[in-house]
């Protein structure tokens, strides 16, 4: 081969492997949840960086190797290849995470039991079809270049350097394209992203966050709880219950039934909601689901610097669990049909006096998926420990089949249809929406396998003595960036789709048919728990939801991969950014405020409503422990 057959073989496989970059970038705005805006320059705007990577490889290869131009073709294939595998690796990991996912969503992706499950036969599909172009890329390229006879000599240096140095320009300019950042190449992105945010500067545990600016009243974990409504329910005095958690893996409450969503999709979740106390708009306090393990044991927001439970499983806490064990309850909990190992749970629970159950000790005959047994094995599982344990007894069960890539178990006895094309973006591909990484459909069977298990779960429960002693809280732990049925999320409804989750209280303690309008967070049930029992104590930075509040109380929520805090009440919903400013403090950036009855998020309010964006923005910064 000679510096000009090189020069060709470069041309050609530069323009195949930037041929893929377009057509993966193209199904990344198909099949994510929150798209560009503008997509023609999103996808432009990534080419370019595509090409910078590329022509600036070529000339190096020509500049450093050009004596010898085989190993300067190996090399430059070796990039090609590169850059293609990395650009199908971020779009995969922005349709999973929906935002360019952080130092934290890193640190768990790599992990390899991790990686595994999150593989379907769509993203061996996907990869296969990757591989295959860039080796037809190589072949033509080959061809193409044997074709070329040697004329262009020392001079063919030049040109290839004036187009490296002119998309180097183009990619390093401050394009003003909407969601410029999903559409970089991952090698422009990726050491920026891995660094995150900064620690904490004080090196030492995370504390509770106040919810009030300095001065105000605040909320912390030794507060009492406030005066209860009244006729708020009472569990009758002298009677300890049993308290079960039945933790449902990204199901939203979007598209349930009883609240306002599908009809048909969720009937046993819709029937509890109907017969206990449904709260309306509760809010996941993080988008992981150790943080709404801990909101409901302990009545913790999220952490923007850290993930608590993973990050610091031994640091001591005093919540529901240490104040129940105080009061004389025997057992506790938590059974899951997955792998207790991952975010190192099997540190924080045994040292709080909890027995775990995970996947290694089902039955290895009961069905699977790749993210561990079947939710009806585990509800069968659960029941049978219930029957174990002494009495009053506190336990979690927490599913795992509504979790990418959505595989619905063979055990299931239903299934459902949607009764629409999910939304694809600007394509639509009949029978690849799967292929594509469209998941809104798939989503919704396994959110209906989920509800056909939690009926399973009530249907044998109901048959054991420990059930008429026993209340029962059905939560979704996060919402999913996954795209509605219908209609583009704007970025209002996306949180929305990340955060607002099913929230229900069920008992034959309590009187059903209760609608509490919320907002309320999962932070908020060990308080409202302990006030069904009488007690004053006040748990983490929740509050009893039966309370009388004498002013508006932000329920604040924390999207990780996309930095943002979400802080509602009962008029409003406020979103911002936060971002280091100069000094290193967090400061809110990209604010905006929408009236919490325009769930599309139409009309931002945030000009017209500066003390109310100032309401929102101490609330929330005083939460993310900023310096006043």
């Amino acid at each position: 081969m000679t510096r000009a057959q090189f020069v060709s073989y470069a041309e050609g496989l530069g323009a195949g492997a930037l041929a893929c970059g377009f057509a993966l970038r193209f199904r990344l705005h198909a099949a994510s949840p929150l798209p560009s805006a503008e997509p023609i320059r999103w996808l432009l705007a990534g080419a370019v960086d595509d090409l910078a990577l590329l022509a600036t490889g070529a000339a190096l290869c020509l500049l450093l190797l050009g004596r010898w131009p085989r190993a300067a073709a190996g090399a430059f294939t070796a990039l090609a290849f590169l850059v293609s595998i990395l650009t199908f690796l971020w779009s995969e990991a922005l349709v999973y995470f929906g935002h360019p996912p952080r130092r934290t969503e890193f640190a768990i992706g790599w992990d390899a039991s991790f990686l595994a499950k999150s593989i379907d036969a769509g993203f061996v599909l996907r990869a296969t079809l990757v591989l295959l172009a860039l080796a037809g890329a190589v072949a033509f390229s080959i061809r193409r270049a044997r074709r070329i006879p040697p004329r262009l000599g020392e001079r063919s240096l030049r040109p290839l350097a004036i187009l490296a140095l002119s998309a180097c320009v183009l990619a390093a300019l401050p394009l003003p394209v909407h969601l410029r950042l999903t559409s970089r190449h991952a090698l422009l992105v990726l050491p920026g992203l891995v660094r995150g945010p900064a620690a904490r500067a004080d090196g030492g545990a995370p504390s509770l966050r106040r919810l009030e600016p300095p001065g105000g009243s605040g909320a912390s974990a030794s507060r009492p709880a406030g005066p209860r409504t009244p006729g708020a329910p009472l569990i009758p005095a002298g009677l300890r219950p049993n308290v079960v958690f039945l933790l449902l893996e990204g199901v939203r409450s979007e598209e349930l039934g009883a609240w306002g969503g599908l009809k048909g999709l969720s009937p046993h979740l819709d029937d509890l909601a109907r017969h206990g106390v449904r709260v309306d708009r509760a809010f996941s306090p993080g988008t992981h689901t150790p943080e709404g393990e801990l909101a409901l044991w302990y009545g913790l927001l999220a952490n923007p610097r850290s993930l608590i439970l993973t990050d610091e499983p031994d640091l001591p806490h005093d919540g529901l669990p240490e104040i129940l064990a105080r009061a004389g309850w025997k057992s506790f909990l938590w059974i899951h049909d997955g792998d207790q190992t991952f975010y190192r749970r099997d540190r924080f629970y045994p040292a709080r006096g909890f027995r775990m159950i995970d996947g290694r000790d089902f039955d290895p005959g009961d069905p699977r998926t790749n993210w561990g047994y079947s939710d009806k094995a585990l509800m069968r599982a659960a029941v049978r420990a219930f029957d174990r344990l002494e009495e009053p007894f506190a336990a979690m069960a927490l599913t795992v089949s509504n979790h990418h890539p959505f595989q619905v178990p063979t055990d299931a006895s239903t299934s459902f249809e949607p009764p629409e094309a999910a939304r694809g973006g600007f394509v639509s591909v009949p029978g690849l929406s799967r292929a594509l990484g469209l998941h809104t459909g798939p989503m919704l069977k396994t959110i209906h396998y989920t509800d056909e298990a939690v009926g399973l779960f009530f249907d044998l429960a109901r048959n054991r003595p420990w059930f008429q002693r026993t209340i029962f809280v059905i939560s979704g732990d996060h919402g999913l960036p996954i795209a509605p049925l219908s209609g583009t999320p704007t970025p209002h409804r996306f949180a929305s789709l990340r955060h607002q989750v099913p929230l229900v209280f069920f008992s034959p303690l309590l009187a059903g048919g209760v609608v509490l309008e919320g907002p309320a967070s999962l932070a908020d049930v060990p308080a409202t728990l302990l006030g069904f029992l009488g007690s004053k104590e006040g748990v983490g930075d929740g509050r009893d939801l039966y309370a009388r509040e004498p002013a508006a109380r932000p329920v604040i929520a924390w999207d990780d991969e996309g930095r943002t805090a979400t802080a509602a009440t009962r008029d409003f919903v406020y979103h911002a950014t936060l971002a280091p400013d100069a000094g290193g403090n967090l400061a809110a950036t990209e604010e905006s405020l929408f009236s919490s009855a325009d769930a599309a998020g139409v009309a931002d309010l945030a000009p017209h409503e500066p003390k109310v964006l100032a309401f929102f923005r101490a609330r929330v910064l005083a939460w993310a422990g900023a310096k006043p």
